[in-house]
This record gives C-alpha cells, sequence and structure tokens, in this order.
C-alpha cells in the first residue's frame, strides 16, 4: 500500500473504495464458489451412493447364479445418470464378471472418483459393484457461478467509481477549496483570506479552525510589524546617534577626526579635479589649561563650546570645522588660490574670537594661535599636513601667540624637538629614565580596588618631566614605542609579584598596547616571556586595546588580538563609543571589558542624551557579559549618576589621579582602612 502514500487523496480514495469493493466482493465470490462446490459434490456423492445401493441388491441374484447378461441389463440402468462413465462388478477374486460403458470414448482412468458397493446374497458377500465417476456437472455449474460472480464484480466496480466519483464531488469541494486558500495564503502572505466553508462536518470544523488560525496570525502579525516598525525607528535613531557620535565632537557637536580623515579624501580630489587648493588650519586656545585649572572643567567646555561656535559663523558653510580633542581644532577651507586666501581665512578666524565670550556671567578674552599648511605645496596626506601646521602653530605660540602662521620649511624646531625625542627614547628605556604611573579603578558593589592603569611618564635628563602626549606622538613614528611598552609590560609584571605578597587581593594591572604591534605576532611571544619570568598568572595582566590599533590591518589585527587572549589575558576595548566599528568589535574580538570613553561622562549629570547612550551602553554590556569601565569619573554628581544607570565600576580623578606606585601604594592603603565604615561607593 505504500505506492498510495504518494497520491493525491483523491485518487487515493478512488484506489482505495475500488480495491476494498474488489477484494470484497472476491472474498464473497470464493466463498460461494466454495459453497456450491461443496453442495455440488455432496449432492452428487448421495445420488451414486444410493444409485449404487439400489443396484447392487439388485444383481446380487444374477451375480450369485452367474447371470452374465441379467447383470448386464441391470447394469444399463446406469445409462440415465450423466455422471457415471462405467460400471463394473468384481468376483470375489476381484475379476470382472461383468462391465457396463455408459459413456461413449470411455478410456482407462478416465473417471475423477469411484463409488465401491459390496454385493450381498443372504448376509453373504458374493462380488462388488465398482461405479466410474465424472464430476463434469460440477464444473460446469461452477462455471455459471465463475461467470455470474466476473459479471457481478465488473458491475459493483463500476457502481463503487461512479458512487465514489459522486462522494468525492461533496467532500472535495471543501477539500479543495481549503487547500487552495492554504496554498494563496503560502505564496501570497496574505493573511486577511479565508477559506469558504460548505458543510457542518469535519472538514467543515477544520475550515473553520483554519480561518480562525488565519486571523490569529493575521493580528500577530499586525502586532509584530506594528512592534517591528517601532523598534525599527528605534533603532535607527539610535544608529544615528551612534553615527553622530563615531564622527563628532560630543561636547561641541563639530565633526572629529574619523570625519575630517573621510572628508579630507574628498577635499584632495576636488582640488585635483579643479586645479586649485585647499587649507588646514590648525588652532589651539592660548592658556587653555590656565583657564581649565582655575575655573574649572564645566567652565571650559562652556568655552570650548563657545570657541566651536564662533569657528563655524567665522567659516564658509563648505568649509569644515573638526574638533581634534581638548582645546585644539582643525579646519579644511577649500576652494583658495593663493597663501593671501589662507591667511584672510585665519584673520577673520582671530577676529571673530578676539570678543569676549560670556561664560557664567564671566567676560572670558580668548586667543588662539593658528597654523596653515596648503595643499598640495605643504603635503598630500592629512597626516603632514597636520604635522606642518601643527609646527607652524607653535610657532606662532613662539611668536607670542595670537596669531596665525603658515608652514616654511625653515620651521625646523619642532623637527628639532621631534628628532630629538626619538633620539633620547632608547636611551631613556635603558637608564630607567621611563616612570611608571598608577591610576585605581573602583568597585561600586563594595568599594574594593578592581585593578588599576598603568600610564607612563618621561624624566628627561634635560626637558624635564615630560607628560606622554610629549613623546608618545614622536615615539608612535619609530618602532620605539613598541620598545616602551615591552618595559612597561615586564615592569608591571614585576609589580604585580611584588604586590602579590602585599595585597590580601589581587590588584590588576592594565597596560595599552601601541598599534604598532599588531602587525606582527612578536608581542604575544613578550607577554607569555614576562608571566613566566614573573610567575604571575596572566588574568592579572589587562591588555587595552583602542579601535585605531586595529584600523591599518584589521585581519592581521584581530588574529594577534585572539592569540593574546589565548594565553588566558584580559582584553579591554579602550575609548569605547567614539569609534565607528566598536560594536563590530565586540562580535568579532574576544573583548572581557569595554571603557566608555570619557566623552560620555564629562556631562552625563546634566545631558541626557550622554545618559541615555551611556545607560543604552550600560544595558548592551550586561547583555554581553561584559565589565564596563567608566573613565573620566571627576566628581561626586557624575559619579552618582552612572550608578544611577547601572555602572558599578569606575576610574578617575574622583578617586585618584595617575601617581607614582609609592603613592599610589600609600593611597590603596588609605583607600583600604576607609572602608572599613563603608563598603559600597556612592
Amino acid at each position: 500500500m505504500s505506492f498510495l502514500r504518494n497520491l493525491d487523496i483523491k485518487p487515493k480514495i478512488l484506489a482505495s473504495t475500488l480495491g476494498i469493493v474488489f477484494v470484497t466482493t472476491l472474498v464473497i465470490d470464493v466463498a460461494i464458489f466454495a459453497m456450491q462446490y461443496h453442495t455440488a459434490k455432496t449432492n452428487l456423492d448421495a445420488r451414486l451412493n444410493i444409485e449404487a445401493n439400489i443396484i447392487s441388491q439388485n444383481i446380487s441374484a444374477s451375480v450369485l447364479f452367474d447371470d452374465e447378461k441379467t447383470t448386464s441389463e441391470i447394469l444399463s440402468s446406469f445409462k440415465s445418470d450423466p455422471a457415471i462413465l462405467k460400471v463394473e462388478v468384481l468376483d470375489l477374486a476381484e475379476k470382472v464378471f461383468s462391465e457396463h460403458v455408459t459413456k461413449d470414448g470411455y478410456i482407462v482412468g478416465g473417471a475423477d472418483f469411484s463409488i465401491s458397493k459390496p454385493i450381498v446374497f443372504s448376509g453373504d458377500e458374493i462380488g462388488t459393484l465398482v461405479v466410474y465417476v465424472s464430476d463434469a456437472e460440477i464444473g460446469s455449474g461452477i462455471s455459471k457461478t465463475i461467470l455470474f460472480s466476473i459479471t457481478t464484480l465488473v458491475i459493483a466496480l463500476g457502481v463503487a467509481f461512479l458512487l465514489s466519483l459522486a462522494v468525492q464531488g461533496m467532500i472535495f469541494e471543501s477539500i479543495l477549496a481549503l487547500h487552495n486558500t492554504s496554498q494563496r495564503v503560502a505564496k501570497t502572505r496574505d493573511y486577511s483570506l479565508r477559506a469558504e466553508i460548505f458543510s457542518e462536518d469535519e472538514i467543515g470544523r477544520l475550515a473553520k479552525t483554519f480561518n480562525s488560525m488565519l486571523e490569529q496570525v493575521e493580528q500577530r502579525d499586525a502586532m509584530l510589524e506594528k512592534q517591528v516598525s517601532h523598534r525599527t525607528l528605534e533603532l535607527e535613531k539610535l544608529a544615528e546617534e551612534f553615527r553622530f557620535r563615531a564622527f563628532h565632537d560630543n561636547l561641541t557637536g563639530l565633526p572629529n577626526r574619523a570625519l575630517l580623515n573621510e572628508r579630507f579624501g574628498l577635499c584632495i580630489e576636488h582640488a585635483r579635479r579643479c586645479g586649485n587648493k585647499f587649507v588646514c588650519l590648525l588652532l589651539d586656545l592660548d592658556d587653555f589649561k590656565t583657564i581649565n585649572d582655575t575655573k574649572g572643567h564645566d567652565y571650559g567646555d562652556e568655552l570650548l563650546i563657545g570657541v566651536a561656535q564662533r569657528l563655524k559663523a567665522s567659516v564658509r558653510a563648505e568649509d569644515l570645522v573638526c574638533r581634534l580633542g581638548g582645546d585644539e581644532f582643525i579646519i579644511l577651507a577649500t576652494d583658495i588660490e593663493t597663501e593671501f586666501d589662507a591667511r584672510q581665512i585665519a584673520n577673520n578666524i582671530l577676529f571673530a574670537l578676539s570678543e569676549d565670550i560670556v561664560i557664567k556671567d564671566d567676560k572670558i578674552k580668548t586667543a588662539v594661535s593658528i597654523g596653515g599648511a596648503i595643499y598640495p605645496q605643504h603635503g598630500e596626506t592629512v597626516g603632514v599636513l597636520k604635522r606642518h601646521a601643527d609646527v607652524a602653530m607653535y610657532h606662532a605660540k613662539d611668536g607670542g601667540k595670537n596669531r596665525f602662521s603658515l608652514f616654511s620649511h625653515g620651521m625646523q624646531e619642532e623637527v628639532h624637538y621631534r628628532l630629538m625625542i626619538q633620539r633620547d627614547l632608547e636611551p631613556a628605556i635603558l637608564d630607567n629614565q621611563l616612570i611608571i604611573y598608577f591610576q585605581p579603578k573602583v568597585l561600586a558593589e563594595t568599594g574594593e580596588v578592581a585593578g588599576c592603569e598603568a600610564l607612563v611618564r618621561w624624566q628627561h635628563p634635560e626637558e624635564g618631566f615630560l607628560t606622554p602626549d610629549k613623546f608618545i606622538p614622536y615615539a608612535e613614528e619609530t618602532p620605539l614605542i613598541r620598545e616602551i611598552d615591552y618595559y612597561v609590560i615586564r615592569e608591571c609584571c614585576k609589580k604585580l609579584k611584588e604586590w602579590s605578597a602585599r595585597f590580601d587581593k589581587p590588584v590588576p594591572i592594565a597596560v595599552n598596547l601601541s598599534g604598532r604591534h599588531f602587525r606582527s605576532f612578536k608581542i604575544v611571544e613578550v607577554l607569555k616571556e614576562a608571566i613566566t619570568s614573573a610567575g604571575i598568572s596572566p588574568d592579572l595582566l589587562e591588555i587595552e586595546i583602542t579601535e585605531a590599533v586595529l584600523i591599518a590591518d584589521p585581519d592581521k589585527a584581530q588574529k594577534v588580538v585572539h592569540a593574546i587572549k589565548s594565553i588566558g589575558f584580559t582584553i579591554s576595548l579602550d575609548d569605547f563609543g567614539t569609534g565607528y566599528s566598536s560594536l563590530n568589535y565586540l562580535r568579532t574580538l574576544p573583548i572581557d571589558i569595554i571603557k566608555l570613553d570619557r566623552s560620555f561622562i564629562a556631562n552625563i549629570d546634566t545631558s541626557e542624551q550622554d545618559r541615555r547612550l551611556t545607560r543604552g551602553i550600560t544595558s548592551l554590556a550586561k547583555g554581553l557579559d561584559l565589565t564596563m569601565v567608566a573613565e573620566g569619573v571627576e566628581t561626586e554628581s557624575q559619579l552618582q549618576t552612572l550608578l544611577d544607570l547601572g555602572c558599578h565600576c569606575f576610574q578617575g580623578y574622583y578617586f585618584s589621579k595617575p601617581v607614582p606606585e609609592v603613592e599610589f601604594l600609600a593611597w590603596h592603603k588609605k583607600y583600604n582602612n576607609a572602608l572599613g565604615n563603608n563598603h559600597k561607593v556612592g
């Protein structure tokens, strides 16, 4: 019956009906055949036995007196029975006494069976009567029955076929309608379609259930479509905010370095196509650090916002104004023809910023030093142009500040400084002139120190104490940056070994790695060697990377990160939220910790947008089972806001600025003692 499984229901029912009728009729016919054969055979046997008994009695006297003639005449009476072929009378020696053939053409062995009757006279057996019989009359009756059965079988199949078609018409009208509706729904996904109901039987109830299911699916899809539409709008809005964040400065709203790099290529194409030039202007507020330190960071932020607004107002709409960070701005002014045009733009900026800016009822007189470099005569890449504009800007500061200076190849002081830094870096490493400062990270739940970040400083024999911004950018231009990182890694591993005996609980150290390390696997070997030599667990050393280190060769960089992670080091993604690929790196890299960039924290207690973004990033970190560290926490208000948003690990001046090891250990001891009365932050 397996062949029926692949048929449609209609031919399947037809075939099943005809098969059942055929088998049933055939079984009945076989039963009739058997019964008729048994009856005919029984009747034949009974008739012949009666006839044989009568004849055996009638011939007993003639057999006794050896009257063969009389015996033969009596035997001829069997001729009237068509079933008898031959009759024999045997004496006691079983020799034929007399015989009579009732059918012409009888041959020996032609009988189907025989009947034997003893011939008895006065109680003594004197011979045997043998009757040879043909059952042809039984076969004749059976043949008629077979013909009749075949006729009835054909008629039954025909009637079953016609009735099956009629029944199928009634049944399949509903089934076909239900099938067609389901196919249209599957093809068009239009769940508003409904199956027509023709009856109140099982198929009708099935159609009602099917329609009810379609109605539920239609309602569910409508609800889901509404939810998806709403969620899509939210995600698009959030994505737009993230994109804006990736390409714009959080404080001023100006484009940032990422957008600058993107637009720089467009400026080059435009300049080449039109055969003109553009100028790169680098601006740095004079004495901004003094204002920031004396008035506070909030005051300094307001000043930067005011400066950004004036910069945008003082240039053309097509010019790009960017904030690179701190008090450093850069402007790309297109379609200039001469140096005079560049000077005119710079003078407009100087004039716009010469007026006082009012902040909290205070009038602040601002001044700015501007350096400029023109494409293509001063450089053809953003790095070269910015560097030359930087040289020109410091030349302007050296010239008395609040002025514009256009780069010339005679400005070598910055170049000399760079060369001096790069020349003295190697002996600085060998002579232990580099000093490692530590800034703690604190857990909110327990108030415990979760670890610290290692930050390098340089005690230069001639230039004095140098912060990273004074030498790291120049070190990044040379392979020496790798040696600095190797030095920091080895020293931190030694400190971790020493601290293991000092602290009750481990205090992991985070080290920053330059992007140069992610072009080869040497850093992996250095890290292995450092922890092996110090005899410490790799999870005590946290490796901090930024999105910038992964940009040059993403595939190679990711392989190096995975190799570092495989050893057991903790991987931290620094400056999270400022790059446009941060979310993608969470998907492709084995990140353990994300460090929320300080730009999110600066105005978090006053900016609803910063709070919403921070809450979203915090939720994302929890969902991915990542630790999130909020950097740049400086005030009680910022800390409390972050706690309310679900952040639980902090780093910033609120707890401690970066300090040498001795001061860090003293701070750690004092901080732990203070935990005796309060075990939570905030």
